[in-house]
């Protein structure tokens, strides 16, 4: 069995396709369809079924990922012996992020990456909702997604670490009347403006379950950052500045800084949690193991 046909069928499971696995490979069509005809001649059993104009990776399949994948890895490493001790990362990584997500931590986070390999490239899109994002995973658009949800537990998805549950709160300027009031119920909250997101993500959404949009001064933008800017500069409003209500670890530059506060308030009910998913059928690339283990040791 030779890795070259391994690395091929990886690809066919990644892409499920054919000719996008050729187009990946820089190979031309027939070679990719003569090389999993040879996997298959070795194992005994279809590896790939066409469904409509795609492929679907059959159960025996499956199994043979779970191993090419490991034993890839590992002839790459081989491959290192006797080059020194440097492994430069090389190639693209392309990240899916949920907007929300998408703060200072993140991009400090980005220039540390691009700044320890130099020699990888990164390509960065954002989304308005996990489940838009989900959909440029499975179609293998991104290679890594970075959302803000609720457990996803789907059967093709992996989670690369740990999953890390985050608070929600509502955060409001320096000097807010609420800012020292402890005790505070919803009621208290909704007497303030709102200055919140379009209602994509689970705690907008648990917010829009006990709203009354009647009787409530909204302002919607699509930007968390900007909510949060907005919230910042309405300190000497009074009674008329607004609140937002954010994730704990977005707001928490505002929050050093002395910009916002947060207030005596915790939306239950959410459970969202922070989470770094790839999908199961991806060949694990060195930019990708880079970014994980740099994720990991930050934590």
């Amino acid at each position: 069995m030779e890795i070259r046909n391994l690395i091929t069928f990886t690809k066919v499971a990644e892409a499920q396709s054919l000719s996008k696995a050729a187009r990946l490979l820089g190979y031309a069509q027939s070679t990719v369809t003569m090389q999993m005809q040879q996997l298959e001649q070795e194992l005994g059993v279809p590896l790939y079924e066409r469904v409509g104009k795609q492929i679907r990776i059959t159960q025996a399949g499956q199994e043979l990922l779970t191993y090419a994948m490991p034993i890839i890895r590992m002839s790459q490493e081989a491959l290192q012996v006797g080059r020194g001790t440097s492994r430069m990362v090389e190639g693209s990584l392309r990240l899916g992020i949920l907007g929300v997500l998408g703060g200072e931590s993140l991009a400090e986070q980005a220039d540390a990456y691009l700044e320890a390999n130099p020699r990888a490239e990164l390509e960065v899109r954002t989304g308005t909702d996990s489940q838009t994002l989900l959909q440029l995973l499975r179609h293998n658009e991104i290679d890594l997604l970075l959302t803000l949800d609720y457990p996803l537990k789907d059967a093709d998805l992996v989670h690369a670490g740990e999953d890390r549950p985050e608070q929600i709160h509502f955060f409001a300027a320096k000097g807010h009347p609420l800012e020292k009031q402890k005790g505070l119920c919803l009621e208290d909250i909704l007497e303030y403006p709102l200055i919140r997101g379009e209602g994509n993500l689970p705690y907008e959404r648990e917010l829009d379950k006990r709203m009354d949009y009647r009787s409530i001064k909204q302002t919607i933008v699509q930007n968390q950052d900007m909510a949060l800017r907005m919230t910042a500069r309405q300190g000497d409003r009074g009674d008329r500045a607004g609140i937002t209500l954010a994730p704990d670890s977005v707001a928490g530059d505002y929050c050093r800084s002395g910009r916002l506060v947060a207030l005596d308030y915790e939306l239950e009910g959410c459970g969202v949690w922070k989470q770094t998913l790839y999908h199961r059928n991806k060949w694990m690339t060195g930019p990708m193991r880079a970014w994980i283990e740099m994720a990991e040791d930050e934590r």
